[in-house]
């Protein structure tokens, strides 16, 4: 077991893109994650935007759970289009550097309320969400595929706890053979009728602020990392910061946050919130050096 002495050791730290909120601070987290090994590690991570890139090299957005349902062919046009202006509204708002908490936790509720409104009567397309999952191969982040190998072959559980559409988010995991037998997911998930009409959302909402162990608890996932005091979380949205908060077991949970929007807004809220902040980062390489430590 070698412990570090300081963080430059790690070199994935010292990228021109990664910010610390505390050497020091971070540097115990990790030496305390390494003296206890990888049988007291699990992961927690966004999906959105976060096991999946901002943007493509080219600069084209990539697909969010619920714009994966979007683009299904057989979608009716009614709803891309309110779904389009919900989220030419909200989206700002989600991003906002002056806006507190509070009022963008108002703001959120607002739009999952109309969004998950919106999906009501809609048929599952399911084939052809299946077929959007594909194409989102390539869009995960570099690394994230060496991630979950790890995770498999050290038994270490990976919880994706997600906002947005849980059957998008199984279908893009699926598609790409990441949804591995250590790896859960909670998300909203659809109800539907005997014929795959859409009629609501199942159980309570899970939006971008309200994210937490409380919407677990009663899961099997929960029963997984009972044992699991280190908690390496990944999130892009400062209500992601607070995924494992009432986990009263855990002792260290190292937080990484990915900015991809609105860098000089946004950077310190976020170093309030994250460990380490990545900014315009296309992998989960600083992840994967702290992991490797981990045996």
């Amino acid at each position: 077991m070698k412990l570090l002495s300081n963080i430059g050791e790690l070199s994935e730290l010292k990228r021109e893109n990664v910010h610390i909120r505390n050497e020091e601070d971070l540097l115990k987290k990790i030496n305390k994650m390494i003296m206890d090994g990888s049988s007291k590690v699990q992961i927690v991570t966004d999906f959105d935007h976060t096991l999946t890139r901002h943007s493509m090299d080219n600069g084209t957005i990539v697909l969010t759970s619920f714009g994966m349902f979007r683009e299904c062919p057989s979608t009716p046009q009614r709803y891309k289009d309110e779904d389009n202006r919900l989220s030419a509204i909200y989206k700002p708002i989600e991003s906002d550097p002056v806006m507190s908490t509070a009022d963008k936790t108002k703001h959120m509720i607002d739009w999952y309320t109309a969004a998950h409104a919106l999906l009501k009567g809609v048929k599952f397309p399911k084939h052809e969400l299946m077929e959007i999952a594909v194409k989102m191969k390539d869009c995960f982040r570099t690394g994230v595929q060496d991630l979950m190998c790890w995770s498999e072959q050290h038994s270490v559980p990976v919880l994706v706890f997600s906002a947005g559409l849980g059957e998008s988010v199984v279908a893009a995991l699926q598609a790409s053979n990441y949804m591995l037998p250590n790896v859960k997911v909670v998300s909203n998930f659809l109800d539907m009728d005997d014929n795959d009409v859409i009629v609501g959302i199942k159980g309570v909402v899970i939006h971008t602020y309200n994210k937490n162990e409380a919407a677990i608890k009663d899961t099997e996932y929960y029963t997984m990392v009972k044992e699991r005091s280190n908690v390496i979380l990944m999130g892009d949205n400062i209500g992601d910061a607070g995924m494992a908060e009432g986990m009263e077991h855990c002792d260290v949970v190292i937080k990484v946050g990915f900015l991809g929007n609105n860098k000089e807004g946004n950077l310190q809220k976020y170093l309030e919130k994250f460990d380490i902040v990545l900014v315009n980062e296309p992998s989960v390489d600083v992840v994967n050096a702290i992991l490797k430590l981990v045996l």
